[in-house]
């Protein structure tokens, strides 16, 4: 008999991450986190599918409207179409049991659900704009990151403000997600782009051209040198992240930690990173499971005070 299927499996599948940091969350917030990150990792990997942009467009505006009207009854034909071009078996997966993270969602309160359907439908146009957009400079990567975390970052400061009566910086909580997603976008340049797929602003390429910088070994000083620049952009969300995370009171406690382990995981891939050429050959780039233990512990224990993360703000040299 296999494992039942239920929103924490979906989510260990499908994010090694926040299945480390969703169950720190406070009680009050958490079905409703583990469920709203299951539902953008949907139209994620509707973005990330081999289907045609307007198909993709078609997509995102129906499931919006799934979550919005509750009418179900061309799910099926839903799952289908998408699960036809979708890249990630773990993704496919989690596609064809939409139904259990409906239910969830479906059951939640309407304040909730019309929160969670606003951040998501802008995530899903603001996914679909940058894929007939080019990501041209920096400005382009922190907007389009804004669009995939950033929205995240709000979302959750407006679900805190609503159970927790905190209110908490809009602007520090969007520095928070746009920090996660520029890390992801570094850590899988060499898969995206074995799927045609760039998110590195294309000017860092010489006659914006990336191909010679993940090919060739011949450019590993010119490939060094703009993974240098990818990071420089990274860590400039750092500050205000870890100034969003010093904000939040005890009484979420839970949150907090939450922020926490995903920026202080965030701030170690950063450094793993850094200088690292095996990010171009494809090597698969990993904190070491002592590390990791080790953070997840720290920050269990309440061992990062505000002191020490304004230490650790002081002591950042990437």
């Amino acid at each position: 008999m296999g494992e039942k299927i239920t929103t924490k499996y979906l989510l260990d599948l499908v994010s090694r991450s926040f299945a480390l940091a969703i169950p720190l969350l406070d009680k009050n917030k958490k079905i409703k986190v583990e469920v709203q990150y299951l539902l953008a990792r949907i139209i994620d990997t509707i973005e990330d599918s081999m289907h045609e942009v307007k198909d993709k467009e078609t997509l995102i505006t129906g499931f919006v409207n799934i979550l919005k009207t509750g009418d179900t009854k061309n799910l099926e034909n839903f799952k289908k179409v998408v699960i036809s071009k979708t890249i990630n078996k773990n993704d496919k997966i989690l596609i064809e049991n939409i139904d259990i993270v409906l239910k969830s969602f479906f059951n939640f309160p309407i304040e909730i659900k019309n929160m969670s359907i606003s951040y998501l439908k802008e995530m899903g146009y603001g996914m679909i704009y940058y894929q007939d957009h080019a990501i041209s400079n920096f400005d382009d990567l922190t907007d389009y990151c804004y669009y995939v975390a950033g929205t995240v970052g709000i979302y959750l400061t407006e679900l805190t403000r609503l159970s927790d009566g905190l209110n908490l910086d809009r602007e520090k909580a969007k520095k928070l997600g746009i920090f996660l997603q520029k890390i992801n976008i570094i850590k899988d340049a060499k898969t995206d782009y074995k799927e045609k797929r760039i998110f590195w602003p294309s000017s860092l390429f010489d006659n914006e051209n990336p191909a010679p910088y993940f090919e060739d070994t011949a450019y590993m000083d010119k490939s060094l040198e703009v993974l240098g620049k990818m990071i420089e952009s990274a860590n400039n969300e750092f500050k205000p992240s870890i100034e969003y995370i010093t904000s939040i009171e005890k009484k979420a406690q839970g949150y907090r930690r939450f922020c926490l382990l995903s920026v202080m995981m965030g701030y170690e891939t950063l450094k793993l990173m850094k200088n690292n050429y095996d990010l171009f050959t494809g090597k698969v780039l990993k904190i070491p499971k002592k590390t990791t233990l080790d953070i997840v512990s720290k920050v269990k224990s309440d061992f990062y005070t505000n002191k020490k993360l304004e230490d650790i703000l002081l002591n950042n040299k990437l």
